[in-house]
């Protein structure tokens, strides 16, 4: 199974043709950091404020960095419950790093991935 064919079922085509190929080359490592680092999802902005591909990667990056707290919390809720919580909230947090890993790698491939559901939802920068 490829991952490249995996991630691109979640790739935003339309955004992506946006994308320059300067900009992705120069700010792709502003872009990957926030996905590994959620609270640093203003950290493109600052490298580049005028670029689609920062701009993208911000929204999402923001929308990651609500979405990764509003699951921290439930974990939290979740944790309480003896065994069954310790094991549920053991798999959530593996399912987040490797959604982490997932966005880090899309960045760095100069993709447009978008969270499901929630990837529309914020649209500040």
């Amino acid at each position: 199974m490829n991952i490249d064919k995996i991630l691109d079922n979640f790739n935003d085509e339309k955004t992506a043709c946006m994308f320059d190929y300067n900009e992705i080359q120069q700010n792709k490592i502003s872009a990957v950091v926030p996905y590994l680092i959620p609270i640093l999802f203003f950290l493109p902005l600052i490298m580049d404020k005028n670029s689609n591909f920062c701009k993208f990667h911000a929204n999402q990056q923001f929308t990651w960095f609500i979405l990764t707290c509003a699951i921290r919390i439930a974990c939290k809720l979740i944790g309480i419950i003896p065994i069954v919580g310790w094991i549920a909230n053991f798999f959530i947090k593996i399912g987040l790093i490797i959604i982490s890993i997932a966005l880090a790698y899309g960045a760095i491939k100069g993709k447009a991935l978008r969270l499901p559901f929630v990837g529309e939802l914020i649209k500040i920068f």
